[in-house]
C-alpha cells in the first residue's frame, strides 16, 4: 500500500471534495436552466482521466474513491450535455452529435493513455501508475480552465454557470497545486521532480480560473443577477 504524508492526504480529499461541489452545482445550475453546465471537450478529458485512474489502472486510496466519484457525476453532465447539446449546437441532430462526441471522449481517453505510457519509466519502483498521470491531470485542469473562460464568451450569458461553481474550481485546484509545491523534491511517488514546468501551470492554471470568477461576476451584475444568490 502506498504511503503517503498526512497533508498530502488531506490536499487531496479536499480538492476532491471542491472538484466534487463544482460537478454538484453544475448539474443544479443544468438541471435549472436547461442547459449542459460543462463544455464538450473539457467533460471529454475529464472522464477519460477518471475513469481511466479509477478502473483501468486505479490510482491509490482515497484519490480512487474520489475518481469513481467524479466519475458519476460525470456521467449526469454528460445527460444534461445529450438532452440539452441544441443550447449550443443547434443545427447538430442527434444522428450527427452522438458519434461526435463518442469520438471526442474517445480520444480525449487515448491522450490519457498514451501521456501514461511515455511517462511511465520516470515512475519510481513502488508507484507503478507513471508521472504521466499527474502531467496528464495539470495538463487537463489548464486546458479546462482556458476552455470555461471560452464557454461562458461563447455564449454571452451566465446560462448553466454560477460564482459557486467557478469560486469551488478555484478552491479545488488550489488544493490540488498545493502537495505539489510542498512535496517538490522530496521523493513523494506521484510528484515529478520538476521546477519549472509545474509551477508555470500552476499560475496560468489558477489565473485563468480567477478570470473566470470574474466573467461570471461581471455577467451576472450585467445581467441584473445576484451572483452570490445564484447556486
Amino acid at each position: 500500500m502506498l504511503h503517503l504524508p498526512p497533508f498530502y492526504l488531506f490536499c487531496d480529499v479536499m480538492s476532491g471534495l471542491f472538484w466534487s461541489l463544482t460537478y454538484v452545482f453544475i448539474i443544479h445550475r443544468g438541471h435549472l436552466d436547461k442547459a449542459h453546465g460543462m463544455p464538450l471537450w473539457a467533460l471529454a478529458l475529464n472522464f477519460a482521466w477518471e475513469f481511466n485512474y479509477s478502473f483501468i489502472t486505479p490510482s491509490p486510496m482515497p484519490q480512487r474513491a474520489i475518481n469513481i466519484i467524479w466519475c458519476l457525476l460525470d456521467m449526469v453532465i454528460l445527460y444534461h450535455f445529450l438532452k440539452f447539446c441544441k443550447v449550443d449546437y443547434p443545427t447538430l441532430t442527434k444522428k450527427t452529435m452522438y458519434p461526435l462526441v463518442a469520438a471526442a471522449f474517445v480520444l480525449c481517453w487515448l491522450i490519457v493513455v498514451m501521456c501514461q505510457y511515455e511517462f511511465w519509466p520516470s515512475a519510481p519502483a513502488d508507484y507503478p501508475l507513471g508521472m504521466g498521470r499527474a502531467y496528464s491531470a495539470w495538463g487537463m485542469d489548464l486546458s479546462m480552465s482556458i476552455l470555461f473562460i471560452y464557454f461562458i464568451i461563447r455564449r454571452d450569458s451566465m446560462i448553466g454557470q454560477s460564482m459557486w461553481t467557478a469560486i469551488f474550481m478555484f478552491i479545488g485546484n488550489l488544493f490540488a497545486a498545493i502537495p505539489f509545491i510542498v512535496y517538490q523534491g522530496k521523493g513523494i511517488p506521484g510528484v515529478p521532480e520538476l521546477r519549472y514546468f509545474y509551477p508555470l501551470i500552476f499560475v496560468f492554471a489558477l489565473s485563468f480560473n480567477l478570470v473566470y470568477i470574474g466573467q461570471c461576476y461581471w455577467y451576472s451584475k450585467r445581467d441584473g443577477i445576484n451572483p452570490w444568490k445564484r447556486w
